[in-house]
């Protein structure tokens, strides 16, 4: 068995974080602060393991000039890479952040073709780095032209070969891949919602949902919800169900929660913590995430002060 993470992202993006105060529509602002960032769901989950002290190797594809930026700010960061080139250019994502009125706007675009062509040197990539991985995190939308059942494939191939796959997708990718059982995965609740057609008005109904996926073999599944004090998710755990909560007062931004989420999953499971520190452990990453505007964390030592203060109750 190898030793590498491996993270998929099919469509990375350049993400753009306006701070705009008190922003609303029709008006025109002058941001107080301008990011700009490697972004996508795998490449986030990249940058927020190696300030864990965990290195992994990014994968997906790359087009024109926000590719070249994606590849060299990722190499700064000491994070291997191993991108296809496509034609075309890598999608830019914009997002506005108003601190004041504790609201965000976002804007994603489409991303570029991925020819059958390109398709196939992916996976034949694929199949070369599941010899040497020791997990692969998947996430995030699929480019125009990939099929709707790939993350399906790459579920399959890795289980094929032993190696667990951590998945947070949506819509039609995440029906087909569940099929195929991942490890963990991240679930939106509007997709209990919206695509399984599930109506969820209270924790109770979202937690009678997942536990439908996890009785599907799925040995770990999360989605947030809302709860009594506001920012919370949902554990579905091998050991029982868990809601674990944080303070959202001190929440700046949510970009990238999820990801930091996953990031610190992915980092227990590896650790072999038990049930209980992986939920807090995985929620103090999200907290460290959400405290400042941009992506990442501060660093290992801010996720373990923040463990003892994750609020847990576990659920009968």
């Amino acid at each position: 068995m190898g030793r590498l993470i491996v993270t998929v992202t099919l469509n990375p993006a350049v993400d753009e974080e306006y701070m705009v105060p008190e922003f609303h529509l029709g008006g025109w602002f002058r941001a107080s602060s301008v990011r700009q960032l490697p972004g996508g769901k795998g490449i986030n989950v990249s940058v927020i393991l190696k300030q864990l002290n965990y290195d992994s190797v990014a994968m997906g594809f790359l087009a024109g000039f926000n590719g070249e930026y994606i590849r060299d700010a990722m190499r700064r960061m000491r994070i291997s890479t191993n991108f296809v080139h496509v034609k075309g250019e890598t999608r830019t994502n914009v997002y506005i952040v108003d601190p004041v009125g504790h609201m965000e706007t976002g804007i994603a675009a489409m991303g570029p073709y991925i020819s059958e062509e390109a398709l196939s040197r992916f996976t034949i990539n694929y199949d070369r780095m599941l010899k040497r991985a020791s997990l692969v995190a998947i996430g995030g939308s699929l480019p125009p032209g990939v099929p709707q059942d790939y993350y399906r494939t790459l579920v399959e191939k890795a289980k094929t070969v032993g190696v667990p796959v951590f998945l947070d997708a949506a819509g039609p990718p995440l029906s087909a891949a569940l099929e195929l059982v991942p490890t963990a995965v991240r679930i939106d609740h509007r997709f209990i919602s919206v695509t399984l057609g599930y109506p969820i008005d209270s924790v109770d109904k979202l937690v009678e949902r997942i536990s439908q996926i996890h009785a599907q073999g799925v040995g770990w599944a999360i989605t947030a919800c809302a709860t009594r004090n506001g920012l919370g998710n949902i554990f579905y755990t091998p050991n029982g169900i868990y809601v674990a909560e944080t303070d959202v007062d001190q929440a700046v931004s949510m970009i990238g929660a999820g990801d930091a989420l996953m990031a610190g999953l992915i980092v227990a499971h590896k650790e072999g913590m038990d049930t209980e520190m992986t939920v807090r452990f995985a929620m103090a990453c999200l907290w460290e995430e959400i405290a400042h505007p941009g992506h990442g964390i501060g660093g290992i030592d801010r996720v373990k002060s923040l463990i003892s203060q994750v609020r847990l109750e576990k659920l009968d």
